[in-house]
């Protein structure tokens, strides 16, 4: 089984290919769809992964949380390590609403805080690039794809996967 470390490396090695694909077939790489794809495989590898369903040992992705990877622990009781984070489907929808669900929680905290604290909490507005059609799929399917990587690296023999 690979570390998180070498989990990072296959995620960025197949992104830098496709990237290379992608400009030798013409697509052009600085579209917001394409900065979109990009984001999704770096949320997937990096700071949401199936790995973070390890409670005996503090992760990359916990780590790349920094002082907020706390925010994690209440996942860890409900899949053991290899158990549902580590499925195709459900897996990446749990850790996505997991998160939404808790994001969206501390952003509600903070606004009651602020509005009691006699603030005008502002409107929310969504940037003009990422109500394209297609962005929100793009980048789903970027996240998407580091998780089906990270599941295939997962059945790479053992001395494939030590550095």
């Amino acid at each position: 089984m690979p570390s998180g470390r070498i989990h990072t490396l296959i995620n960025a090695g197949v992104m830098t290919a496709g990237a290379a694909a992608a400009g030798l077939l013409g697509v052009p790489l600085t579209s917001p769809e394409a900065l979109a794809v990009f984001t999704g495989v770096f949320c997937g590898t990096v700071l949401i992964t199936p790995d973070l369903d390890m409670a005996h040992v503090r992760v990359d992705a916990q780590r790349a949380w920094g002082p907020l990877g706390w925010l994690w622990w209440p996942l860890l009781s409900v899949s053991k390590h290899r158990g549902v984070s580590h499925t195709w489907v459900r897996g990446p929808l749990i850790r996505l609403g997991y998160i939404g669900t808790v994001l969206g929680l501390l952003a509600l905290l903070v606004r009651v805080l602020w509005e009691a604290a006699g603030g005008a909490w502002p409107p929310l507005t969504v940037p003009a690039d990422l109500r394209r059609p297609g962005v929100l799929a793009a980048a789903g399917a970027g996240y998407w794809a580091a998780q089906a990587l990270h599941l295939v690296a997962d059945r790479i023999p053992l001395t494939w996967t030590r550095l």
